[in-house]
């Protein structure tokens, strides 16, 4: 079942119906606005761990997903795209979108300035930002998106976020139905997927999954951090002796942890005032509360309920500002838990991360 929602080929199919695929790269990109648009919205990921030809553009001390990505652009792996959106949610993003348009050629670009305070200016800079790129959209697609459209696509979202909360109750089991590694496979297929067609796919999942027995009952992690886009970090962390029960990545639980207002009359405002404040990401500054302190006290909130053994934080080798969050998290989190601090840099030196593992579970016996 795991392997349907897998299906790479799903794209092409999406283009042989004359579907148009949009690009993304960040989480608080408002997807509801180009899927009512009639186009299709695409996290892309980067598979490639081989970097070849994105050093000859960009620094080697980027992230890797920004490498990668670009990487696979460069070689033309995202040849499907129509266009491509970035958000201003982080100082990589927000250079890496003039290096994306200069060197990668498609017909739609467009960059998203998002507000970092939250309070009624910030919403109402924010509602006309996405009034702008509903306009936009408009204009180079020859569409008219209607109120009606919006409606129906934050719909579409609100079901796909409740699924996946519906999905993660699942792995709070003692045991666990499901690991955390099929998890993250499910949530990167959700990425690239239309929602609507992903709906129905995980409800019936879910159905089959309430009837599963449990899986091997083994110590608890809790994991935060950086977005993984690789279901072999998960598997890697299962292997040694691990059950991950909860992730609150930008692709996991943040990802679905909010619901827009169905009931607000201007949906450009409902969608701008939630993602607004949807859980924060370790990059975003705030003006009235600090990002560490928002992300602790989400992390606290679930680390009551779910009570893990441990918590592993994972960090990227070439991103720095991910760095100065996971300093502070460390540090506060080992007050409540043992924590361990994973830096994940590609292609994975699984030996030398399998001893870290296995020595973190022998600290819990």
């Amino acid at each position: 079942m795991i392997e349907e929602f897998c299906d790479s080929g799903r794209i092409r199919e999406y283009i042989q119906r004359g579907k148009r695929i949009i690009g993304t790269f960040c989480s608080y990109t408002p997807e509801e606005i180009i899927h009512a648009a009639g186009l299709v919205p695409v996290r892309l990921f980067g598979e490639t761990v081989d970097i070849m030809n994105a050093y000859s553009y960009i620094p080697n001390w980027l992230c890797y997903y920004s490498k990668r990505t670009f990487e696979e652009g460069l070689i033309g792996n995202y040849d499907f795209l129509d266009g491509f959106v970035f958000l201003t949610s982080d100082d990589t993003n927000q250079l890496m979108y003039s290096i994306w348009k200069k060197n990668i050629k498609v017909e739609y670009s467009y960059m998203l300035q998002f507000p970092f305070s939250v309070d009624g200016t910030s919403k109402n800079f924010f509602t006309k930002v996405l009034e702008k790129f509903k306009r936009s959209l408009e204009d180079h697609y020859s569409v008219d998106i209607t109120d009606k459209d919006l409606k129906d696509s934050i719909e579409v979202y609100n079901r796909y976020r409740s699924l996946l909360k519906e999905l993660y109750k699942y792995r709070f089991y003692t045991p666990p139905k499901i690991s955390g590694s099929d998890v993250l496979k499910i949530n990167l297929a959700g990425c690239s997927m239309l929602k609507e067609e992903f709906n129905d796919k995980i409800e019936e999942y879910i159905n089959k999954l309430s009837d599963e027995e449990g899986l091997p009952d083994k110590p608890r992690l809790y994991v935060t951090g950086i977005p993984i886009y690789d279901p072999l970090v998960f598997e890697m962390i299962e292997n040694c002796g691990f059950t991950i029960v909860f992730d609150d990545l930008c692709n996991g639980s943040r990802n679905f942890d909010f619901e827009i207002n169905e009931t607000i009359s201007n949906p450009i405002e409902a969608i701008a005032e939630e993602y607004l404040l949807k859980p924060t990401c370790g990059t975003c500054s705030r003006q009235k509360s600090l990002a560490i302190d928002e992300r602790l006290s989400y992390i606290n909130e679930r680390l009551k309920t779910l009570n893990p053994d441990g918590i592993v934080i994972i960090g990227d080798k070439g991103c720095e500002l991910c760095a100065f969050s996971q300093v502070e998290l460390r540090k506060e989190l080992a007050k409540i838990k043992p924590v361990l601090y994973l830096e994940i840099d590609f292609p994975l030196a699984k030996e030398q991360y399998r001893t870290k593992i296995e020595a973190f579970l022998e600290s819990l016996s």
